[in-house]
């Protein structure tokens, strides 16, 4: 009886696939493999980096597969948007596709996403935010898709490849610190991003010892775990190991849709549904119910959804900048009646 609820539930609550067919052919001819270097990008181009786990599958159209190989391997990939198509460009290394980005003083984002991407719908949504937001985005992606499977058994391979998912993106951000050290990335801010499953990639990281070599020094302006899809339970023994950050964010919703079907399927409390005390006291606790009701994704405005409020734009604007937010401003934050952690943002 619980299975054929749980089953019930998630076909109500999960959204289909993609309202874009991002698998479909004419969504892949939009990327051209390119073999000659970049020319240099015009600084109105919108351009990402992305580093992949995924398997090659070369000379096809879906030439990135849904699947890691038997012993995976990191592509690094520069993009560029040029009217209707993405210009792919394989690079030898992260620092050489860094160095192809228009405006290295911009603000960086690294952006890790949760369950549901193959490779162009990553993409998509790397560009998206790198668009919206004014941003350098270098994309951490890694498969959590089937598009050959349904839901459930879909849960548990996006949930196995995101939490081995650290095995190989640790090792990128030991490099992203380096390059910054070196200023090849640029001297505003760093800000580190992970959405939903993608928050087991930091929690891993650091509960398997991954983040030695980055966590000598502050160097990282934010750290934002946004609805967090991570076992709540004991959360601070790991969170409380990150010094390498200024600030951390911890973006939870009570009413979260999508992280109900995660409670049903893990029987564990998420950190970004029900956070429950003790909590973290170097991190800030926003609550989005108040803005976003049943929300999940409330970050990046995508086609043929709801527009996205305005209060949460400018407020992940400023952390992706890598400013503070204004918690004591009443206009737009006021402290939270859920369990008395952190703050709601206002509608």
């Amino acid at each position: 009886m619980q299975r054929i609820f749980l089953i019930i539930f998630l076909i109500v609550t999960t959204p289909a696939f993609a309202q874009t067919d991002f698998n479909s052919e004419q969504f892949w001819q939009k990327l051209i493999i390119m073999q000659q270097p970049p020319s240099i990008a015009n600084e109105k181009d919108t351009c990402i980096v992305v580093a992949s786990n995924r398997a090659v599958d070369s000379g096809k159209l879906r030439f990135m597969k849904e699947i890691t190989g038997r012993h995976p391997q990191l592509h690094y990939f520069f993009i560029k948007a040029q009217g209707e198509k993405w210009y792919v460009y394989p690079m030898q290394n992260l620092q050489q596709a860094v160095s192809y980005m228009p405006q290295q003083n911009r603000d960086w984002l690294v952006y890790t996403e949760g369950m549901g991407k193959i490779f162009t719908t990553d993409v998509d949504r790397a560009m998206r935010v790198a668009g919206q937001y004014n941003v350098n985005v270098l994309l951490l992606d890694y498969p959590s898709i089937r598009t050959n499977r349904k839901r459930t058994r879909n849960y548990y391979f996006a949930i196995k490849h995101a939490r081995h998912a650290y095995r190989d993106f640790a090792p990128v951000l030991d490099t992203v610190y380096q390059l910054r050290k070196a200023h090849f990335m640029g001297s505003n801010s760093i800000n580190l991003f992970f959405h939903s499953m993608g928050n087991n990639l930091i929690s891993k990281a650091v509960q398997q010892k991954k983040i030695k070599n980055i966590n000598k020094e502050t160097w990282v302006d934010n750290v934002i775990l946004n609805a967090p899809c991570v076992k709540q339970k004991h959360h601070t023994r790991w969170l409380n190991q990150i010094d390498f950050a200024k600030k951390i964010y911890v973006h939870y919703n009570p009413n979260d849709y999508t992280l109900f079907g995660a409670q049903f399927m893990t029987v564990k409390k998420q950190l970004g549904q029900k956070v429950k005390n003790p909590i973290c006291s170097k991190a800030i606790y926003i609550n989005f119910n108040t803005l976003v009701d049943r929300g999940h994704s409330y970050f990046v405005q995508l086609p043929g959804r709801e527009i996205i409020p305005a209060k949460a734009v400018a407020h992940y604007s400023k952390l992706f900048h890598g400013d503070a937010v204004s918690i004591h401003n009443t206009a737009l934050y006021q402290p939270t009646k859920y369990e008395g952690i952190g703050y709601d943002i206002l509608p």
